[in-house]
């Protein structure tokens, strides 16, 4: 009788435990989501490692690029010497305190 109460209670616990790692799960994934931002180049400012954009609605953005941005051209290895004023651009990356995109990654979209 007793060790049954100690196996219900042990099992309970466990269940408890594998139900909060399963509801845990999808938090730790949305955090790791990158923030996207679209538009076109208005200027690169390669002394501050900035590009401005200007989104859909006309709004002026900054994104923060690095050495460690990874520039794509149709999804093959580009360089920032294809970033140029009037290029359609899809940055992904993190918000800093600045409310600029510090970019893991930039696609140059070309045409249009």
């Amino acid at each position: 009788m007793i060790t049954n109460r100690i196996a219900s209670r042990w099992i309970g616990m466990v269940v408890g435990v594998m139900l909060l790692v399963a509801l845990a799960a999808p938090m730790v994934a949305q955090d790791k989501k990158e923030d996207r931002l679209s538009g076109r180049v208005h200027m690169v400012n390669k002394e501050t490692s900035t590009i401005t954009i200007r989104t859909s609605g006309n709004t002026q953005r900054y994104v923060v690029y690095s050495a460690s941005t990874k520039f794509t051209l149709g999804n093959k290895d580009g360089s920032l010497d294809e970033v140029k004023d009037g290029v359609r651009l899809i940055c992904l990356g993190k918000y800093d305190d600045k409310a600029r995109l510090v970019a893991s990654r930039i696609e140059v979209r070309p045409g249009r």
